[in-house]
């Protein structure tokens, strides 16, 4: 019986050896694959995200800001002021008078009307580049804590008057009304593509003026003062 004992440690530990070596049962294995792709995806989110805003301009109360957005050809604007208005009036002036205005440049058409949901679409006309189609859901959200928010994306052009070599345009973004002690804070975000072969240094000005305006009319109308006057007018 000693011999046969003395026989068996070595193939006893052999065989712990073999078990050490093996590979990870497919749990296991499973488990590390997770871990390492989650791993990698978050490495890969944090490199996609958005960048820190950057401050382009502040002058006369209004402050202009920019970031880079991953995949985007254009940047995000932020162009934000403070007036003497409710958030409730400047909405109302945003579903109101705003989106009546009268643009040259401009041939708009309403599909829906509503005073919390419009959606409408636009031919852009300039003399400098072809024209742009595109159609726009413009929506109010309920208000937060006496915040009210009113988001606005473009949609696949609405309507059966689009010329045939109309250049689709899209945008997104929303208008942040915020009390702030007697004033509010006005706060205008958008990423818009003007589409076509336009150079993005030429767009950038033109989108940057005309964001700053539409702030300006927006501060101006729901003040009750008379509204600057700009492109298109």
């Amino acid at each position: 019986m000693r011999t046969l004992t003395r026989e068996m440690r070595p193939m006893t530990r052999y065989a712990e050896r073999i078990s050490s070596t093996a590979p990870m049962a497919p749990s296991q294995s499973t488990q590390s694959v997770s871990l390492l792709l989650l791993s990698v995806l978050a490495i890969l989110s944090g490199v996609a995200q958005a960048q820190e805003w950057r401050i382009a301009s502040d002058k006369k109360g209004i402050r202009v800001e920019t970031r880079s957005i991953p995949g985007e050809r254009f940047d995000e604007l932020r162009v934000s002021t403070s007036l003497k208005a409710t958030p409730e009036e400047i909405a109302d002036y945003l579903f109101g008078k705003y989106l009546d205005e009268k643009n040259k440049n401009i041939r708009r058409t309403f599909v829906q009307r509503g005073r919390d949901l419009t959606l409408w679409s636009d031919v852009l006309s300039t003399p400098i580049i072809s024209e742009r189609c595109y159609s726009m859901r413009f929506e109010r959200q309920p208000p937060v804590d006496g915040e009210i928010r009113v988001k606005f994306a473009s949609l696949k052009y609405l309507g059966n008057n689009a010329p045939v070599a109309c250049v689709p345009l899209r945008s997104r973004g929303e208008w942040i009304m915020t009390p702030d002690g007697a004033d509010t804070r006005l706060v205008y975000v958008s990423l818009t593509d003007v589409g076509g072969k336009v150079p993005v240094s030429f767009a950038r000005r033109s989108m940057s003026s005309a964001a700053i305006l539409s702030v300006r009319k927006v501060a101006a109308g729901a003040s009750g003062l008379p509204l600057p006057r700009g492109i298109g007018d």
